[in-house]
């Protein structure tokens, strides 16, 4: 393969992930606009009852997902002897198949067996 057909294959590829980039930058946008318009539906909804109710709440809450993050360290005369960094996400199994890709529905013979 000469010089010449090796930079154009770079450049292909080059340009191969920059679609699936921009692809993937429009499907994000797409979600996010979505989820403000369910959320402006949900505010409207709420302003209109003005009770909200602990169900209202969490299912807001799990409708968008939410990420709690912590770091403690533990150090003595100004040493840091432990660091822990806890991060948690907390959001409904559709909410983080469709806003994050994530598929926590597994599924494997494993998963299915009845070992008892």
């Amino acid at each position: 393969m000469s010089a010449s057909e090796r930079r154009a294959a770079v450049e292909r590829r080059r340009r191969i992930a920059a679609a699936r980039r921009e692809q993937t930058l429009a499907a994000s946008r797409a979600r996010r606009e979505a989820s403000r318009v369910r959320q402006a539906g949900n505010l409207a909804r709420i302003r209109a009852s003005r009770e909200v109710a602990l169900v209202d709440l969490i299912d807001r809450l799990l409708d968008g997902g939410v990420v709690i993050h912590g770091d403690i360290t533990l150090a003595v005369a100004d040493v840091d002897l432990l660091y822990v960094g806890l991060r948690a996400l907390v959001a409904s199994v559709e909410t983080m198949e469709r806003n994050f890709g994530v598929s926590p529905t597994a599924q494997s013979p494993a998963l299915e067996a009845n070992p008892f």
